[in-house]
Parts: structure tokens; C-alpha cells; sequence
């Protein structure tokens, strides 16, 4: 079923005020402008995010927000990358979360497609110190694999499930061609950027097609429940739920398994680049 939503960025003010009235609800998508290996568009944490609240609110109704592009941080040392430092996203999460509440809206989404642990407890804070302040609101800020880790998606970058979203989304914004085969996870990191399974082996329209189906259902789902009951139960219990199936693969063995690491002396060259390396582009 379908409810009418409307864009903020080309909306006027009357449009903005009727549809407070039917629909107090708002989806900010958060992203990045970051390189994600040579196959994928630098653009696709912000697509993604956008892609997701656009499917959503085409089932919620509501207003949808412009991505934030900029602000993201924890961002990888590649070319064509931006960074910004910690203490601006967090002031604007904060800010926007609060303006929304003053606006009207009751039920606001703040869906980020960057997800270092630090950009999620960003997101994550200033949504739940918003619904904790202003009564009658109710916030949730994730990133989308928080809605589906019973499918074996935690995050990853570039890899097998953000290449298979972006094949999904729009194949024409992806080329694994352009990647060669084979590579070791070490070698994947630092050379293209690839966190997770290698795509060339594991990425493909279908997988992604199944994940995004889901993580817009489940997401649409608690916003509905939300609205009916006037209850963060349903946002907490997203939360609630991904870090109990997050505690059953803490053992270095599954880390190993969902990232595709194949031993531990590919984890430790892995390890030594984070650390020493400091995340930064190594071509060769």
C-alpha cells in the first residue's frame, strides 16, 4: 500500500504543513563521499541510505529529507575521499533530531549508510536523547544492516553486500571488471578499499535485491507499529534484537567467516595495516 509522501527540499510551506498533519514522519538519510574500491561509484553509502528511505516513505508516507553527504568521518585514507572530524557530525545529528521534534514530526529516521561503530553511536545518541526529551516522538537512528543480521549482513564496504545493494539499486553504477580476482583480504583492503567477502566471487543483483526487500519491510513494519501504538517498543526492539544475534558471532572464527578472512595471518596483515597503515591507500 501506498501513502503519499513529499520531498522537503521542493516542498513549500503549505505542502510541509498538511502533510505534518497526516503524516508527521521523517526519514534523513546520512552518507558519505567515499571511494569504495575502483568497481563501485564514490557515492554509494549516500545512495544507498537515500534508495532506502525513498522505498520506505513510498510506504509510510511522510516527509523525505536530502542526504547528509558531508560530516561522515572515520572515513578511509583513499583518493577521492572526504573527511571531516567526529565533533561535526555529532552536532549536526543533534541539531537536526531537535528541529524535527520542533517541526512536528513525530516519528523521525535518521538511516546512515556509513557505518564506522563511531557514525552509528552518533546517529544511534542523538535519536534516543530526542525521544527521551520530547514527549509524543519517537526516533531511531541505524544503519540498515541493523534491521537484517539473521540474514548474515553486519556491514561491510565495498564488498559483497554493499556491491550487491548497488547491483541492485542500479547495475550501471558498478563494474567488477574493473577488480581483479582472487585477492587476499589484506589484499583487498588495502589496495581497493574492500572490506568484507571479495564482490568478483560473492556480490550479484538477486542477493541484493532479497536484502534491500527486507531491511524496507522490516524498517516499514516498526515505523507502522510506531505510529499505531505510540511506543518506542518496536524501534528498541531493532536495536534489542541485532545485538543478540551480534553476541552469537563474536568468536574470531565467524568474524573470519562473514568478512572473508581466510586465517589468522590474513587477519593480522589486515590488523597491521589498520593500525600502522592507518587505513591508507596501498596500490601496489
Amino acid at each position: 500500500m501506498s501513502h503519499k509522501y513529499i520531498e522537503f527540499i521542493n516542498s513549500k510551506p503549505n505542502d510541509l504543513e498538511k502533510l505534518l498533519k497526516e503524516k508527521p514522519i521523517a526519514y534523513v538519510p546520512f552518507g558519505a563521499l567515499e571511494w569504495h574500491g575502483e568497481h563501485n561509484v564514490l557515492g554509494v553509502d549516500s545512495i544507498k541510505a537515500s534508495y532506502i528511505c525513498k522505498k520506505s516513505i513510498e510506504i509510510t508516507g511522510g516527509v523525505l529529507f536530502p542526504c547528509v553527504n558531508y560530516g561522515a568521518f572515520d572515513t578511509l585514507r583513499f583518493p577521492f575521499t572526504f573527511h571531516f572530524k567526529k565533533q561535526r557530525l555529532k552536532k549536526i545529528t543533534k541539531k537536526v533530531a531537535k528541529q524535527l521534534c520542533e517541526m512536528g514530526f513525530k516519528i523521525i529516521i535518521f538511516l546512515t549508510g556509513h557505518y564506522p561503530s563511531s557514525q552509528i553511536k552518533s546517529v544511534k545518541r542523538a535519536t534516543q536523547n530526542i525521544s527521551k526529551k520530547y514527549q509524543g516522538c519517537f526516533a531511531l537512528g541505524i544503519p540498515e544492516y541493523y534491521l537484517v543480521p539473521d540474514l548474515d549482513y553486519f556491514g561491510d564496504h565495498a564488498a559483497e553486500w554493499e556491491t550487491s545493494i548497488m547491483l541492485a539499486i542500479d547495475e550501471n553504477l558498478v563494474d567488477l571488471d574493473n577488480l581483479p580476482n582472487d585477492l587476499s583480504f589484506p589484499e583487498r583492503a588495502k589496495r581497493h578499499g574492500i572490506l568484507g567477502k571479495d564482490p568478483n566471487n560473492y556480490a550479484s543483483k538477486e542477493k541484493g535485491e532479497k536484502i534491500l526487500t527486507q531491511i524496507v519491510l522490516r524498517l516499514t513494519d516498526a515505523v507502522l507499529e510506531v505510529q499505531k501504538k505510540e511506543s518506542m517498543q518496536p524501534f528498541n526492539d531493532i536495536y534489542s534484537n541485532f545485538e543478540r544475534i551480534k553476541r552469537q558471532h563474536r568468536s574470531i572464527e565467524e568474524i573470519f567467516r562473514i568478512y572473508g578472512v581466510k586465517n589468522k595471518t590474513q587477519g593480522i596483515k589486515y590488523l597491521k595495516w589498520v593500525i600502522f597503515g592507518r587505513k591508507k591507500h596501498n596500490p601496489e
